[in-house]
């Protein structure tokens, strides 16, 4: 796996002021104005995407279509629900090129690579470890599953062992259903995002280890999940060549959510053990679209030792695990960060495996799908739960001594978790501007904390607005961009705000769009 953490605050916050062809401007009703020089080319050099693809968020004026026509570009995909296209590179342009270019254009607000997302490296496993289903002695293995007494399974299971209502989503390298261990277990909804239609195809085994993690049925085969009375929902990203894209994850959550409107009776968690680099805004739009419809994504931290940043796990609003040893404590490899929100085991955990084994690995991976499972209970026994309700559940009733970037809120404790509700720990914040959709298109707005990382993104809507949940207390440096008619080009403002618990901070941004 490539490393790339050098600068890369530096490329976020770029890429962020540079995305959309930014200008400094004059701003009214008393907004600041960001001392940034022009940029309108962002340097994703650093990071590793597909070639020949670009993802494009249309601005709402004009036709996207008509300057793609003009380009020499096609569409390859579309997702009207969040209002992005895929589109071809034409001959002649690199990626980067035509990125600089389309930004030049008011029909486009948001331009970036087809990224290249990878499984957190490494998961540890050796021929030792592994044993097949006619070695290993009849309930042998759950002797060896530490991690289910450590979280407070066993207790929780007197209360609840989950419901066939609330579906563990598994977006991952596929799932081996046929797997001995899983017979009997209901499978639904199964998906592939590659376009290669084979759900249930896993060719590296880490899915399949996930699932059992997360939702094995513990009343049959040699091992048990948290999840018991769950279905599991395979989605596959992984394609042929072991490669994942932004491409793939946006239409996996896009999926669920579709999937969770059609189905109102139904609640779904998804787990997601996967880690990019880039910041994409395609695929935190497609999260957002998806938990609007109640999903919730739990996701792994990354195995990078130390504090490097990863998507989707320092998204806003997702529950980010960290992976820890039997004594509560750090596991060496587990990612440190601000958006850890929990911890859960993640050394020796044995779990399925792809033609019909066993095998014990380690790795947030491993962490993320006990958490997964978790909600699943929770969701079980408070079905009117948010995601956001859910995450700030799951944080609050963890074991820990307060936040630490190491564990986050602590150790899960299912048992408490599905317990009685705890406080909100949260605040919103809202923007308001008076960008009118119909004259200049929509507004992108960053949010970045005091350490100068970004921590939120959203655009504006209908009204001008936007509304940012799960924003954890503290200040905040919110920058809004905007086209502006008038000079023909892209313009940048900013203000600051406190947001508070359990409290909507309001600021607003009253920019000038009129010719003097």
């Amino acid at each position: 796996m490539k490393r790339f953490s050098f600068l890369l605050v530096g490329v976020l916050v770029v890429s962020l002021l540079s995305g959309c062809f930014l200008q400094p401007s004059a701003m009214r009703g008393g907004s600041k104005v960001k001392p940034t020089a022009a940029r309108d080319y962002v340097d994703y050099s650093a990071l590793d995407y597909r070639e020949g693809e670009v993802l494009i968020k249309a601005n709402g004026i004009g036709s996207l279509a008509d300057v793609l026509e003009k380009e020499g570009s096609v569409i390859l995909n579309e997702w009207p629900q969040i209002g992005w296209v895929a589109a071809s590179v034409p001959a002649g342009e690199t990626v980067s090129s035509f990125i600089a270019k389309l930004k030049s254009y008011k029909e486009v607000l948001i331009a970036e690579p087809n990224m290249r997302y990878e499984l957190p490296d490494p998961t540890f496993k050796t021929d030792l470890q592994l044993m097949s289903e006619t070695e290993l002695p009849e309930g042998d293995l759950y002797k060896k599953q530490w991690g289910l007494k450590n979280i407070k399974a066993e207790e929780a299971w007197q209360i609840t062992t989950g419901s066939p209502d609330v579906i563990v989503a598994i977006i991952d390298t596929g799932v081996d259903v046929e797997h001995p261990e899983f017979e009997g277990k209901e499978f639904v909804g199964s998906f592939d995002a590659t376009g290669e239609d084979t759900p249930h195809l896993d060719l590296h085994g880490h899915g399949t280890h996930v699932a059992g993690i997360a939702a094995d049925d513990g009343r049959t085969g040699k091992m048990a999940g948290v999840a018991w009375d769950s279905p599991i929902m395979p989605i596959r990203v992984m394609d042929s060549t072991l490669s994942i894209y932004t491409y793939y994850l946006t239409d996996a959550m896009i999926y669920l959510g579709e999937y969770a409107e059609t189905n109102p009776d139904k609640r779904i968690v998804a787990n997601m053990s996967i880690g990019g680099r880039g910041y994409s805004y395609a695929f935190k739009d497609a999260i957002d679209f998806a938990a609007e419809r109640g999903v919730l994504l739990v996701t792994s931290a990354g195995n990078d030792y130390v504090r490097i940043i990863s998507y989707p796990s320092a998204y806003n609003g997702v529950v980010t695990v960290a992976a820890s040893t039997p004594h509560d404590d750090k596991a060496d490899f587990s990612t440190t960060g601000w958006w850890n929100s929990v911890a859960a085991p993640g050394v020796g955990i044995w779990s399925t495996v792809t033609e019909g084994g066993y095998e014990s690995w380690q790795g947030t991976s491993m962490a993320s799908p006990f958490v997964t499972g978790a909600a699943a209970l929770l969701l079980a026994q408070h079905p009117e739960l948010t995601p956001l309700q859910m995450k700030n559940q799951i944080e609050q009733t963890a074991r820990g001594n307060g936040f630490t970037e190491e564990l986050g809120y602590g150790v899960i404790d299912v048992a408490a978790m599905i317990g009685d509700l705890k406080p909100m720990a949260y605040g919103s914040l809202k923007v308001t501007t008076n960008i009118d959709p119909e004259d200049v298109g929509n507004g992108v707005i960053t949010v970045f904390g005091s350490d100068g990382m970004l921590r939120a993104y959203g655009t504006t809507g209908a009204d001008g607005s936007h509304t940012f949940h799960a924003m954890q207390p503290g200040d905040y440096t919110v920058t809004l961009s905007f086209y502006n008619p008038v000079k023909g080009s892209w313009d940048i403002a900013y203000d600051e705000v406190r947001v508070e618990v359990e409290k909507t901070a309001t600021i607003g941004f009253d920019v000038d769009l009129e010719a003097k």
